[in-house]
């Protein structure tokens, strides 16, 4: 065995950092959402409206970006201060159309090709790794949309909701995520996480098999992962 390599027994792992998607309509209540996040929290805000939405909230630093070039220096101040519990990005699903704006500004094309759309992956690709510390949690959020799943018997419609990004970014988000969830409003305002979907009707993702329809509180969710309180 090198010295690189270490093997751990599972029953001593102990509570680690989190990655997780969160995505849902508009008003939604996924920024608001991050205020339960293990704090010293850092949102790197692209929708301008983190500072209105977490006004007054202790320990919640804000980051507003609007390029590539932002959030290439925003990476930088991580990498010098180490001093945040929870990293979140809000307002991915915008964040990836402007930086498609801008390659395809940058190449003088008015719609993507097959090149363009690759270039918007492996940026894209490259920002989220770089953004994976191992002392802090992660946490995006995204928009949400609505795709046909399939036409039943009756010739009705069954969609399936999904995150409001690319197929190719959905599946590199979903791979490195322990987790997927939508944020779900009912009637009056009541909001739950969904982690499960019984039907398939919803993308989801639960590395933990612990979760399903839960209250929207990060740290009661990490609680809940690792058995134990905070």
């Amino acid at each position: 065995m090198t010295e690189r390599m270490t093997i751990i027994k599972a029953s001593d792992i102990k509570e680690r950092p989190i990655r997780m998607h969160i995505y849902g309509e508009p008003g939604s209540g996924k920024t608001t959402l991050l205020a339960t996040a293990p704090k010293p929290v850092l949102v790197i805000d692209f929708e301008a409206g983190s500072d209105i939405r977490l006004k007054g909230e202790d320990d919640i630093y804000i980051c507003q970006i609007r390029s590539r070039k932002d959030i290439e220096e925003v990476i930088k101040h991580i990498q010098n201060s180490k001093s945040y519990k929870t990293i979140a990005f809000d307002g991915f699903s915008v964040f990836t159309q402007k930086v498609l704006n801008e390659i395809l500004q940058e190449r003088q094309k008015t719609t993507p090709t097959y090149y363009e759309w690759g270039i918007l992956t492996k940026t894209l690709h490259q920002i989220i790794l770089n953004l994976m510390y191992p002392n802090s949690h992660l946490i995006f959020t995204s928009l949400s949309k609505r795709t046909t799943l399939f036409i039943d018997e009756n010739n009705n419609k069954i969609e399936k909701i999904i995150p409001d990004l690319t197929r190719a970014v959905r599946d590199i988000l979903k791979a490195v995520m322990d987790f997927q969830a939508y944020l779900y409003v009912e009637e009056k305002e009541k909001r739950y996480l969904f982690f499960k979907s019984e039907k398939g009707i919803i993308e989801v993702k639960d590395r933990s098999g612990k979760l399903s329809k839960e209250e929207p509180n990060i740290s009661k969710i990490i609680s809940k992962v690792f058995g134990g309180e905070k």
